[in-house]
């Protein structure tokens, strides 16, 4: 009979939390299902690392996992979000371009969720305004979209433009929907930004379209950043995840917030 190695056993609690911390450092923030199959033990054993850790304020416990201490305070760059919950993004953009109608005048913000909803966009007769850098230079090849970029002043971590001279070239254009996620979101409080720029803009948009709906990966749910733009009431809908727990999902629903649920087709 062949010789089979013992599986290696899952590490200690000491070293789970030095390896969560150090994926929290790299990619901004960690989910307990991946960490789970990651050391091989129960979900409910990450779930109490990642309370203990917080605990100690080493990081922030959100619906589904954590988040670094200083990711809900700043901005990460644009390059860093794109890799984080990529397949919950992409479900979501999915049913936020079926949301869509050719004719329309449709505003996106410069976040990641939204960045793959412009990459899923199919290429139709639709005018796009945008302060988003990335946004703009991806729907560039897809000649149907009119695309307008606003000016203002460059943020380089969110590839945006912000700052007065943003939220008045958006002033100028009639919406008819905006579609924008948000650093975090407080069922109390509302919706955060980690600067006073990027809140203010967003607060901008929120205010010039006819429809508003918020791109929201499961990270978002249950956290607090710097500067709140806007109640939950404000928004008309919320795309989240299928991977969305479901006491999070009750509690937007208390809010009286319509939700869409983002599935596998």
């Amino acid at each position: 009979m062949p010789f089979q190695e013992n599986p290696a056993p899952p590490p200690l609690a000491h070293d789970r939390h030095h390896q969560i911390l150090d994926e929290l450092e790299s990619q901004g923030s960690v989910r307990v299902t991946s960490l789970a199959k990651r050391f091989c033990v129960a979900e409910e054993t990450i779930r109490r690392d990642l309370d203990k850790l917080g605990a100690s304020e080493r990081l922030v416990r959100t619906h589904g996992g954590a988040i670094s201490i200083r990711s809900d305070r700043r901005d990460l760059p644009i390059a860093v979000r794109k890799t984080t919950f990529p397949e919950e993004k992409r479900r979501i953009a999915q049913n936020a371009v079926s949301q869509i109608k050719a004719g329309e005048v449709i505003l996106l913000d410069a976040s990641s969720t939204v960045l793959e909803l412009a990459y899923q966009l199919p290429d139709m007769p639709l005018t796009v305004v945008t302060h988003g850098l990335d946004v703009a230079r991806l729907l560039m090849d897809k000649p149907q979209i009119e695309v307008i970029l606003t000016g203002g002043q460059v943020d380089a971590a969110s590839a945006s433009l912000i700052g007065p001279l943003a939220e008045q070239a958006l002033a100028t254009f009639a919406i008819n929907k905006v579609f924008l996620s948000s650093k975090a979101v407080d069922f109390k409080r509302g919706l955060s930004e980690a600067t006073i720029a990027h809140a203010s803009i967003k607060k901008t948009m929120l205010g010039l379209a006819e429809r508003s709906f918020l791109l929201v990966d499961p990270s978002k749910f249950g956290v607090r950043s710097v500067a709140y733009f806007a109640s939950l009431q404000a928004i008309d809908v919320v795309i989240a995840d299928e991977t969305t727990e479901p006491d999070v999902l009750r509690a937007l629903q208390e809010a009286e917030v319509q939700v869409e649920v983002a599935r596998n087709d």
